[in-house]
């Protein structure tokens, strides 16, 4: 029985960058065995054991053999005679196929030390076809590792594209393909992910509705030589430098997803798309199990995103009804987190993606002012009046001196 460091925990070492768990593989024992030596397994049809003390994963060597279409149609062999490159070889990417012993001598059958020399995301054989998931793994790690100067060989994505065509994509369950996409969406370069799906054909099957922007050609007013989904991936990028949360960034990349062709004739105005935008929403989150977290900061920002940027033309009654559409005061988090996403959408509009979106620092300080009325007191002094139409008042006031102003500034 021997045991070897594997995957991403000798990639990440080699790459001189964090990693969080480290996995092994188990070559020349059975289930019997481990359980024997007290590893608890996980879960009844996957060779897969938890280590007694440090509950690190070990997995027993196996080989896998497609029998139908999806990502889970597989039949193991788990043989304590199935060998450490044969378990290698079944792996998705060359850098993620190289171990560690335990005297910390690599074993690098397929390549892998050389294509991180060259910065290249490699297939180790063609069994990469197999399994549809290795589309979004790779636009993942091509997401991940874009900083670093890692691209896609021609030939992987070449195999990416037939997958791609093969229609295997639309067999993966929501929950895992919403996986890849959290993942990805929290690397630092997540419109990688969008665009390498993009190229290899993937986006059309997994989010059609992004894919659709490609063809929209973008307004005048705002750069016609970007079209929607180059708009919407540069959103992404600013979304990507303004915040790590990845609710932020997915608000980024779907707010726009209401977008048609034809919309250029109205332009800025988002009346027309705001009601399309929230059904096509609805719709990714049903297909992608979307959780609700994410989905109602994008909901917020497809439908006030426009209003946010002209912030400046809106009267105390348009402010405050847009404040309290955000529920801003109950959950300014959550408004913050808004705030943001606007603010990517902006700086790709004006063009200045390095700037200042001042309508947030506006509309935040109108929100801290009316937040820090004491109704209580407020109520007390003026008995005879209705409550809610008094704070209402109070609270136009307030905005109303807030223009002023800023006006008077």
């Amino acid at each position: 029985m021997e045991t070897y460091l594997v995957g991403g925990a000798v990639r990440d070492k080699l790459l001189k960058i964090p990693t969080k768990d480290k996995d092994w593989v188990v070559v020349g024992a059975h289930v019997k065995k481990m359980k024997a030596l007290g590893y608890l397994q996980v879960g009844k049809d996957f060779p897969v054991f938890l280590h007694p003390q440090t509950k690190e994963e070990y997995a027993l060597a196996r080989t896998e053999k497609k029998t139908g279409p999806g990502h889970t149609a597989f039949e193991l062999d788990i043989s304590s005679k199935v060998t450490l490159e044969e378990d290698l070889k079944r792996r998705d990417l060359t850098i993620n196929a190289i171990a560690e012993d335990q005297n910390g001598l690599l074993i690098d059958p397929f390549g892998g030390l050389k294509d991180i020399e060259k910065k290249v995301l490699r297939h180790v054989s063609d069994a990469f076809s197999e399994d549809p998931l290795r589309v979004l793994r790779v636009a993942r790690f091509a997401a991940k590792l874009a900083p670093m100067g890692f691209t896609v060989s021609p030939g992987t994505m070449r195999l990416m594209r037939d997958i791609s065509d093969s229609g295997e994509l639309i067999t993966l369950s929501a929950e895992r393909v919403w996986q890849e996409f959290e993942y990805a969406l929290a690397t630092s370069t997540p419109e990688k992910f969008i665009s390498t799906l993009k190229e290899c054909g993937a986006l059309k099957s997994i989010l059609p509705e992004i894919n659709a922007l490609f063809d929209i050609p973008q307004h005048k007013q705002y750069r016609p030589e970007v079209n929607a989904g180059l708009h919407t991936l540069k959103c992404l990028r600013q979304a990507s430098q303004l915040s790590d949360d990845v609710s932020v960034r997915y608000a980024a990349l779907i707010q726009d997803v209401g977008k048609r062709i034809g919309d250029e004739q109205i332009l800025p105005s988002n009346l027309v798309r705001k009601s399309s935008g929230l059904q096509l929403q609805s719709e990714i989150t049903k297909r992608l199990s979307v959780p609700k977290l994410h989905t109602n900061l994008a909901a917020l920002v497809c439908e006030h995103h426009a209003k946010m940027h002209q912030a400046f033309k809106l009267d105390p009654a348009e402010l405050l009804s847009l404040l309290e559409s955000l529920d801003a005061i109950r959950r300014p988090q959550r408004f913050n987190k808004f705030l943001l996403a606007c603010e990517a959408d902006a700086r790709v509009r004006t063009g200045l993606e390095d700037g200042v979106y001042p309508q947030s620092k506006f509309l935040s300080s109108i929100l801290k002012t009316i937040s820090e009325v004491d109704e209580k007191s407020l109520i007390e002094r003026q008995p005879n009046k209705n409550p809610r139409e008094l704070l209402k008042d109070f609270r136009l006031n307030l905005i109303a001196k807030s223009i002023t102003e800023r006006e008077n500034t």
